[in-house]
């Protein structure tokens, strides 16, 4: 299990602030439930958790930043699993 770490997260999208200096610990076993209103920035955080937005702060997995790990180390510490799974075309089985 994979310790999550936000320190003074915040993103931006142009003028409009998605994430304002969000800190929490998501220690290993436990879990983070994300409960607003459409637009409150819910997605934009998990967003930052897989490097898809560029953010303020800093997600750190297990003490390791994130922002300092190639896709494949970043995808073995944290996984995402779409609503909608979306599958290429030239995947096959």
């Amino acid at each position: 299990m994979t310790t999550l770490t936000f320190d003074h997260v915040s993103v931006r999208y142009g003028q409009r602030v998605a994430v304002h200096d969000f800190t929490d610990e998501v220690a290993s076993g436990e879990w983070l439930c994300l409960i607003g209103p459409n637009g409150a920035g819910k997605s934009t955080l998990l967003r930052t958790v897989l490097a898809q937005v560029a953010h303020a702060g800093d997600v750190c997995a297990d003490g390791m930043s994130l922002r300092s790990l190639r896709a494949r180390p970043r995808a073995q510490l944290v996984a995402h699993v779409p609503q909608v799974p979306v599958m290429p075309d030239d995947m096959t089985v």
